[in-house]
């Protein structure tokens, strides 16, 4: 998979998270949102609650946000 079609694919897992911290596991070469909170200990405890202990976080930024690099 390419990095543009990986970007377009993480974009659109975290489409419905606006603003929110989302918990992510990767499945056979796949990530999957497993937690989601207004916190970061809220989405961990989902995730844990959905029986994954190790997860990565991220905070879902406003989509209103522009990112410059």
């Amino acid at each position: 998979m390419s990095a543009t079609n990986k970007e377009e694919a993480f974009a659109e897992l975290v489409r419905g998270y606006e603003n929110l911290w989302v918990a992510i596991v990767e499945k056979d070469g796949v990530e999957c949102v497993v937690g989601n909170g207004n916190t970061a200990v809220e989405a961990v405890d989902e995730a844990k609650q959905n029986g994954h202990a190790q997860v990565m976080l991220f905070k879902v930024p406003s989509f209103e946000t522009r990112v410059v690099y």
